[in-house]
């Protein structure tokens, strides 16, 4: 991120390579005159997946994993849901799946407890999960062959163009005779979200999206996430990956201790947070509190720069 944000502002020669190089650097140009506008997430979206007060632990003596956690997610959201290894996120998204019952509270989909969704193949069109492994999510001996298994929702007529469509969208074309076990990380990534996006799901549960991907591939994503939401989709991933969160979320909230805190937007989520939080803030926080991604630091220090041009 320092490199970066000092690049965008004309520092070609000995730009910072650590956060605090980085602060330094803005400190020594910057006085902080121009904070980021802040998008607050529109509140009038549908809730789609909401667990009321949910407690979760894999076997009887074994520890609460989930301890009357709480949260929402709308239609029209990207919501992030971060934390440490063991928090409980994969869990999370397993009991909204379907995958795991809580032995308290409520786990609910479109309104509806997940539990009394047993059968109703509605639900698995409506829904779908990129897991943790994604490679579980492949049976054939190609990528093709597992795509065209997954067109077969569409009529006959229209599934070559669902699976171009898509494998365009997500430029994995050239993947398409490969096996999926020869694949990468980050290709299998792109390859299994190809594979749940021809089923048409209204909610999207993503484990570790960006796991493998480079910085273009992260690029694709986040612009992907966003015309789906766009479109009314309801996405919730878990991530530990706070760069990307704070670029593609509407809200971020952390799992702490079996429960879901500080949902918030990322400008306050990151910005008010000391220790868990992006490089970009820790750069810009005696400056622009709010500014959490480099784009947003970025932008501060032009206008900044542009407002000082315009005075002289």
């Amino acid at each position: 991120s320092a490199t970066r944000i000092c690049s965008a502002l004309g520092q070609e020669d000995d730009c910072p390579l650590t956060v605090r190089e980085g602060r330094d650097y803005l400190e020594a140009r910057y006085i902080g005159a121009k904070q980021p506008d802040e998008i607050v997430p529109a509140s009038d979206g549908e809730c789609r997946i909401e667990l009321q007060n949910v407690w979760f632990r894999y076997e009887k003596n074994s520890p609460d994993i989930l301890r009357g956690a709480s949260m929402e997610v709308k239609s029209g959201e990207i919501f992030a849901l971060l934390g440490g290894n063991g928090a409980g996120k994969t869990t999370t998204l397993n009991l909204i799946a379907g995958l795991s019952r809580p032995y308290r509270g409520r786990v609910l989909v479109d309104g509806k407890p997940v539990d009394r969704y047993s059968g109703d193949s509605l639900y698995r069109e409506r829904l779908a999960q990129l897991p943790q492994n994604p490679r579980t999510l492949f049976l054939k001996s190609t990528v093709a062959e597992d795509l065209a298994d997954a067109a077969e929702i569409y009529p006959p007529d229209r599934r070559e163009d669902a699976i171009r469509a898509v494998t365009k969208l997500l430029e994995i074309e050239p993947l398409l005779s490969v096996h999926p076990y020869d694949l990468s990380g980050g290709e299998i990534q792109l390859c299994a979200l190809a594979k749940l996006l021809l089923r048409r799901p209204r909610i999207l549960l993503l484990d570790e999206p960006t796991k493998g991907l480079d910085a273009a591939a992260k690029e694709r994503l986040r612009i992907l996430l966003a015309e789906l939401a766009a479109d009314g989709m309801a996405i919730l991933a878990v991530t530990h990956d706070v760069e990307f969160a704070a670029e593609a979320a509407h809200r971020c909230a952390l799992f702490f201790d079996g429960e879901v805190l500080s949902a918030d937007t990322p400008a306050r989520f990151f910005g008010e947070n000391n220790f868990y939080t992006t490089a970009a803030s820790r750069m810009a926080r005696g400056l622009w509190r709010s500014a959490v991604t480099p784009g947003q630091v970025i932008a501060c220090a032009k206008a900044e720069l542009a407002e000082k041009g315009d005075a002289t």
